[in-house]
């Protein structure tokens, strides 16, 4: 059976290595390209066998599914490549991050692309998205809701991805309009009502940590996930990468995928 080419746009990062250490497990895909921002200092460098470059269009051009974990500048311009060169080649992107500017950017770069965009590749949080719609649907409207969640100290934007498609999959059994409220921003501020709060913490080496708190008069429901370790994110994103490969263009998730 041919094996799927696999790229990967940024291995110099965590989830980087993470891949190129999980790729090995997987029998039916293959790395083909590793590609890095220009000026970066692992360019040149072999790893797994393979020299980094830092040349999108040979990044496209050599891969049948390329997985990216980078930043929303580095995503959005892969894109602009993949459109410009009217490839085939299909995206998997953990990439969170991005301000309302490069959200729109995206969503008009990923039209009649194959694209598979996740904010957390874990099974066990998409699984948890279920267990909040499901709650979300039965006690929202008798219930304050919030999320806190908890990363490494290197970890910059707040709140994290993961935790604002959490508050998505509320909103989706919302009995009205759920509107967020960062916490950071409104100090001052009494809890409102049909209001989703977030609270971040930074600090050490957490992988991730999310709960989310349905808050009942006499009585509350936490639903929380934990990640113990990177492994399952990097499994996760090979595992998307495989199911995207066979699929029609279009934006999928990773619970699209949990659906068959």
């Amino acid at each position: 059976m041919k094996k799927i080419k696999i790229g990967i746009f940024g291995p110099g990062g965590r989830m980087g290595s993470d891949l190129l250490e999980q790729i090995e497990n997987f029998n039916s895909l293959e790395l083909s390209v590793l590609c890095e921002k220009e000026k970066h200092k692992d360019v040149g460098k072999t790893v797994s066998g393979i020299v980094i470059g830092d040349d999108i269009n040979n990044l496209i051009k050599c891969s049948d599914v390329i997985i990216d974990f980078t930043i929303p500048a580095a995503t959005i311009n892969l894109l602009k490549v993949m459109h410009d060169l009217k490839t085939k080649t299909a995206l998997v992107t953990g990439t969170t991050g991005y301000t309302k500017t490069e959200e729109k950017k995206f969503q008009g770069l990923v039209n009649g692309r194959k694209v598979l965009r996740s904010f957390n590749m874990s099974i066990g949080i998409n699984l948890m998205k279920n267990l909040i719609k499901a709650a979300s649907k039965n006690i929202s409207s008798q219930s304050d809701i919030e999320i806190v969640e908890i990363h490494h100290n290197k970890k910059k934007d707040i709140p994290s991805g993961t935790a604002i498609s959490l508050a998505k999959s509320v909103q989706e059994g919302f009995k009205g309009i759920a509107k967020f409220s960062y916490r950071e921003e409104n100090k001052n501020k009494a809890r409102g009502k049909n209001e989703i709060g977030f609270a971040s913490i930074r600090g050490g080496d957490v992988i991730g940590e999310h709960t989310v708190y349905f808050f009942l008069n006499g009585e509350r429901i936490e639903l929380k996930h934990m990640a113990s370790s990177r492994k399952i994110f990097s499994v996760g994103a090979l595992k998307a990468a495989s199911w995207l490969h066979q699929k029609k263009a279009g934006l999928y998730t990773i619970s699209d995928m949990l659906k068959e």
